[in-house]
């Protein structure tokens, strides 16, 4: 949260002293929240870093370790020359020799050429509109000219929130909320905010979060994301005030209060009669 709030800052401030304009296509603050994400190429850039340095890092470290027990019980037998040409040289040449390298390509552009992999968005996907009641589809940036035009809109009571159940390979439940208008086929997934999660009870909070977000006679909800636009809102300031809230309750809370919240707050979660 104070790391956002230093960027946005930093970025408002370039733009006035004659940088690049600050036009952001997505955000989230106590007016609506509007969803855009990179572009293609820059994803495919970052899972190329990142993905390399897993793969050079993490798994580089078991094959070292599964290549010397496989030396230690064969190796003698086959010569050190088989041995590294047939069981270690293939995986170096084809798999982490690639990995090292799309690692610090990578790493070398996000450190001094950010613009080339964080490029900006093209247009936003969908926006939840606390002021106005609305929620709102636009076309996809990806694969529609239509870049920033809406594709369907209605007000946030004309849609249900579904709790979409995903097996996976393993047999595991996993849950993720979808928002399906009641009477057009219009579906909003929303796992861009919160992620699929095999925690049933975190997905209805999730929603309860949502409604309580788009209902204008209620405060915000008081989580840590909204805290810097309370002040903002006419509702939550009121509330505010007769409640006595801190303003900086959340920043100014030490992490150990943190992590002794976080740990109350999932007790209630799972214990709470859904």
């Amino acid at each position: 949260m104070v790391e956002e709030d230093n960027l946005r800052r930093q970025f408002e401030r370039e733009a006035v002293e004659g940088g690049e304009p600050y036009n952001p296509a997505g955000w989230i603050n106590g007016i609506s929240i509007r969803f855009a994400t990179l572009p293609r190429v820059s994803w495919a850039l970052l899972w190329m870093q990142h993905g390399g340095r897993f793969i050079a890092t993490w798994l580089f470290g078991l094959f070292v370790i599964a290549m010397l027990m496989t030396w230690f019980n064969i190796g003698e037998e086959i010569g050190a020359h088989a041995f590294w040409t047939e069981a270690v040289f293939p995986f170096v040449a084809y798999l982490y020799a690639p990995a090292f390298l799309f690692w610090a390509i990578g790493r070398f552009l996000e450190k001094h050429f950010p613009h080339i992999i964080y490029r900006r968005p093209k247009g936003p996907k969908w926006e939840l509109n606390r002021r106005t009641g609305m929620v709102t589809l636009y076309y996809d940036p990806e694969t529609d000219e239509r870049t920033g035009e809406i594709s369907a809109q209605a007000p946030f009571d004309e849609w249900d929130g579904y709790l979409v159940t995903l097996p996976d390979r393993q047999g595991n439940l996993w849950y993720r909320l979808n928002l399906v208008h009641k009477t057009e086929e219009w579906a909003l997934p929303l796992n861009q905010l919160m992620p699929a999660t095999t925690n049933r009870e975190d997905v209805l909070a999730f929603w309860l979060l949502v409604c309580r977000y788009m209902d204008v006679t209620q405060p915000l909800p008081d989580i840590p994301l909204f805290e810097s636009f309370r002040h903002q809102d006419p509702r939550s300031v009121r509330h505010d005030e007769k409640a006595g809230r801190n303003p900086r309750y959340w920043r100014d809370m030490s992490k150990q209060e943190y992590e002794r919240f976080k740990q109350d707050n999932r007790h209630k979660l799972h214990n709470n009669k859904w």
